[in-house]
Parts: C-alpha cells; structure tokens; sequence
C-alpha cells in the first residue's frame, strides 16, 4: 500500500473499459491508473485487480510474469524495474518463486480481523 495510482499493465476489456484515475483528473498520463490497495488478507480477497478479473493470486502473478506487460502503455516504472534481470522484458519468475510469494502473500492473512464480528458484513 502506497496511497498512489499506478498503472499495472492491464488491457481493457472492451465490456469493462475504464480509463481509471483519467476519469477524474482527465490527464491522459493517468490512463488505467488505480489505487494501489494494501496486501492485508490478500489471499482471502478475491477476485483481483479493479475489475476482479483474475481469480488466484496465481492469475496475478502470471500477469505480472507476462513479457507483453513490459510493452504495455503507461505501465508503472516500479514494474519494469522489478525484473530479475537488468533492462529485462519479463519478470521471470519460476514457478517456485510464484509459490513462494504466494507462500509470503498468505503469512499476511490476519484472522482476528477477518473472523471479528465488528467487521461483518452489516446486511
């Protein structure tokens, strides 16, 4: 969580075009940007991103490890640099490093807050 707008390389979809933080400061360098939200009980916040289309955090980590994302307009800078390899065109990430951050995404889970009835849905 860094209260920013960010650009995650995420192509819209012609049924759920939105042209994200633009809408509201019509500047087109805010194109697709979104608020980026905390990692607290990711793993039991599904769907994912701004329009829930992806459904495990393994969907999300195979967007984040697609090639196509470091040729995406606008992509956020921080995601270009978060390859494993300098100026390079992936992230790269194997399949054990995909389970590992899962792994770490899941030790995030707080189940005091989650199963606290302060917090239940009020409906």
């Amino acid at each position: 969580e860094n209260d920013e707008y960010m650009n995650n390389g995420l192509d819209t979809d012609a049924e759920m075009e939105d042209d994200g933080r633009m809408t509201v400061t019509e500047d087109a360098a805010d194109k697709a940007k979104f608020k980026v939200t905390t990692l607290r009980n990711v793993a039991v916040t599904a769907p994912y991103m701004h329009d829930g289309r992806f459904a495990t955090l393994e969907q999300v980590l195979d967007h984040y490890n697609n090639p196509n994302l470091f040729n995406h307009e606008n992509v956020d800078f921080q995601i270009l640099n978060g390859t494993n390899e300098p100026n390079g065109t992936s992230l790269l990430l194997t399949e054990q490093e995909k389970k590992d951050i899962i792994a770490f995404l899941n030790t995030l889970t707080d189940n005091t807050f989650i199963t606290n009835e302060k917090f239940t849905d009020p409906f």
